[in-house]
């Protein structure tokens, strides 16, 4: 080969040889920008797991270092946003308390389950609508209307009529807007006041009862002293009579004291039960043998076809008994009728008591076991009663950890149904 074709030959080498590595960096390159193109990709759809790796020490390495540390940030980040919400949905899920958020359009932008429930609709189907096409009421919708046109907090109390019959306490709060349309601009916490309100009406009730029941005898037996006084008691009969009287009211203020007195060991939970196993039958049987005289002037047949036992305290089964059985030959009809059945079920007893006396009124039915609370005022009075019994059974048997309940028709009779724990 002469100098000629050696220096062709080298030339032609060392282009070709260039050509490739230029070529072969230019492959390499091309596959860089490829996995960082899949990467970013990648992190557009949100997922930042897969790190991007490459081994060349050069600017794509660098570029790819930057974004696999800005990766890790965004994934803390989320980790901890999403953690965060996660606090405050479990709050909002678990609170008492309704709980809705809304943009300054009105429009319901979270609602947790309390209000769901109050209000009777489902978060899901009033999303992004009105605060009063939700809830539809327009009390509510000027609450929040006025919190947040004055950016404070707002609070009153309304009553619910749909789903159900309720009194609600609502806070409403107005906050300072951002510029985000779809930002918490009000926030409403609604708390269903409905069992406070009434326990505060029976409290009330309850006070104005006492004061009644008390006022009269003692009102009777104060006029009873001062015509004694005034020289009625020289005349013996008519003392003789008055005393009689006042004999009875004072009885009367005896009874009412010591059932108040029960009633409020029961409900005060300080009484202790001694449960033992007992023939339902015989006990019945022995409680019957008290009220035979009453039986015998009205006439009233027993049927007593019970055949359970239960695990009870004996005194406090007794004291159920006797109530439930004076209430049914109380309020019988003359040769009228009284029954005792029972059936089993699991690890429970059903006893019912059944007679055919006056009956009670459908719309009155749910309040028979209140304190003071009787059908026939002048008839329950003479014949002794403190209108605590009822009140007293209920306590009693729910202290056993059963329920009791009462069906009946007017004019037909009454049924008294209860469940104990059986042996």
């Amino acid at each position: 080969m002469n100098l000629s074709g050696l220096f062709y030959f080298l030339t032609g080498l060392i282009l070709s040889s260039t050509l490739f590595l230029l070529l072969s960096r230019f492959s390499k390159r091309k596959s860089q920008i490829t996995q960082l193109a899949r990467a970013t990709g990648r992190y557009t759809r949100g997922d930042l797991a897969e790190k991007i790796l490459l081994e060349a020490d050069d600017e794509f390495k660098v570029l790819a270092d930057a974004i696999n540390q800005m990766a890790s940030s965004l994934r803390d980040k989320i980790s901890e946003a999403e953690g965060e919400r996660a606090k405050v949905s479990a709050i909002l899920n678990n609170m008492a308390e309704g709980v809705i958020a809304c943009d300054r359009a009105k429009r319901i932008l979270i609602m947790n389950p309390s209000a769901e429930s109050i209000f009777g609709i489902r978060s899901k189907s009033v999303l992004g609508k009105s605060l009063l096409e939700a809830t539809r009421n327009p009390a509510i919708d000027q609450m929040i209307d006025s919190a947040i046109n004055q950016k404070t907090i707002i609070t009153d109390e309304l009553e619910l009529h749909y789903p159900v019959r309720r009194m609600l306490r609502l806070n409403a709060v107005g906050i300072s807007p951002a510029e985000d349309s779809h930002s918490v601009v009000a926030i409403l916490v609604v708390y269903d006041v409905t069992e406070v309100r009434k326990l505060e009406s029976m409290r009330s009730d309850f006070v104005a009862n006492v004061s009644h029941e008390l006022k009269t005898p003692l009102t009777s037996i104060k006029g009873f002293i001062e015509t004694l006084s005034a020289g009625a008691i020289e005349d013996s009969e008519r003392a003789k009579s008055f005393l009689q009287m006042m004999e009875e009211d004072s009885e009367r203020l005896t009874r009412l004291i010591g059932d108040l007195l029960e009633l409020s060991k029961i409900e005060s939970k300080k009484i202790s039960l001694k449960p033992e196993t007992l023939d339902l039958r015989k006990e019945v049987d022995q409680v019957l043998v008290g009220f035979k005289t009453a039986l015998e002037e009205k006439q009233i047949s027993i049927e007593n076809k019970i055949n359970s036992s239960v695990s009870a305290d004996r005194d406090r089964l007794k004291q159920i008994l006797i109530n439930l059985t004076e209430n049914a030959i109380k309020f019988n009809k003359p040769q009228g009728r009284i029954s005792f059945t029972s059936t089993t079920a699991g690890d429970q007893v059903r006893l019912e008591i059944s007679d055919t006396g006056i009956g009670i009124p459908k719309d009155m039915i749910p309040r028979v076991f209140e304190r003071f609370f009787r059908i026939d005022q002048a008839r329950s009075r003479d014949s002794g009663g403190t209108g605590l019994g009822l009140a007293i059974v209920k306590h009693l048997v729910e202290a056993h950890g059963g329920q009791i309940g009462c069906e009946s028709q007017p004019g037909k009779g009454s049924t008294f149904f209860l469940t104990l724990p059986s042996e």
